[in-house]
C-alpha cells in the first residue's frame, strides 16, 4: 500500500497537474465563445453600420454593450491569453469609445477594425 501512495504522489499527481495546466493555458479559443450570454463578435457587424450612418448615440450604446460583453469574456481569458493581447483589446476599445464620442467616422472604423483583428488573434 505504501508503494502505491508513493507512486501516486511522485508520478501520477504531477502528471495530472501538469496536464491540467497545459489544457488551461491552451483553452483561449474555447473560453472565448463558451458560456457567454452576450458574445463580442456580433458588435463587429453592428457597429460599422451605425458609425457610417452617423447614429452616434446608438453606436455609443453598442460600444458600452461591447465593453460589458468584453468584461465577461476577459475573466475567462486572463489565464490563457497573453497580457499584451488583452491590454491591446482594452486600449483599442477605449480608443473606439473616444472616436464615437467625438463623432469621428474614420477613426472609429479604424479602431473597430483593430478590435476585430485583436479578437481574431486571441486564442491563437
Amino acid at each position: 500500500m505504501r508503494k502505491i501512495g508513493r507512486f501516486f504522489l511522485s508520478k501520477v499527481l504531477p502528471a495530472v497537474t501538469l496536464g491540467f495546466f497545459v489544457l488551461l493555458m491552451n483553452s483561449g479559443t474555447f473560453f472565448k465563445h463558451y458560456g457567454v450570454a452576450d458574445p463580442v463578435p456580433p458588435y463587429f457587424q453592428r457597429l460599422p453600420t451605425l458609425i457610417i450612418q452617423g447614429k452616434w448615440q446608438e453606436a455609443a450604446e453598442n460600444v458600452d454593450k461591447l465593453e460589458a460583453a468584453w468584461r465577461q469574456v476577459v475573466r475567462r481569458l486572463q489565464f490563457s491569453e497573453e497580457r499584451d493581447e488583452i491590454n491591446n483589446f482594452r486600449h483599442s476599445l477605449a480608443r473606439l469609445k473616444g472616436y464615437v464620442a467625438a463623432g469621428e467616422t474614420g477613426g472609429a472604423l479604424a479602431a473597430l477594425n483593430e478590435l476585430a483583428e485583436t479578437w481574431v488573434d486571441l486564442g491563437r
